[in-house]
């Protein structure tokens, strides 16, 4: 009987250690995450478009500092790879939520590429800093 007991009480507890734990939800958006998560993606995407409109000449990129040189990319790829690894997010969901934010811009006609830019190359700077 006490044997019996004691595995009634200790049951749950296994059966709970036994169910694998998937981690957090897949975010859909950056606007699934909190303004901390989101940041450093959505400014690696901004950086992302505006290096993008400098290597092609578009009058919208001299508003930067050209951001090749100043590894914007590498920023985007390390703020990518964490929340990769924080939401084990697959290809499909990485492309999927950086359409979303482009879909966003195209929304206001990438005005916010422009707004967004001050901040964004201040947090460039101060992962420089530290390091990454």
């Amino acid at each position: 009987m006490t044997i019996s007991l004691l595995s009634a009480l200790v049951l749950p507890f296994a059966l709970q250690s036994a169910v694998p734990d998937n981690g957090p939800e897949k975010p859909a958006s950056l606007d699934d995450l909190s303004i901390e998560e989101a940041t450093g993606p959505r400014c690696g995407i901004a950086f992302a478009i505006m290096q993008g409109w400098q290597e092609a000449g578009d009058a919208r990129g001299q508003s930067a500092p050209d951001l090749k040189q100043a590894n914007a990319r590498e920023f985007f790829l390390t703020a990518m790879v964490r929340l990769i690894d924080r939401y084990s997010l697959e290809r499909s969901d990485v492309v999927r939520i950086v359409e979303n934010e482009k879909t966003r811009h195209r929304a206001d006609d990438f005005a916010d590429v422009g707004v967004m830019m001050p901040a964004c190359l201040a947090l460039l700077e101060a992962s420089k800093a530290q390091g990454g």
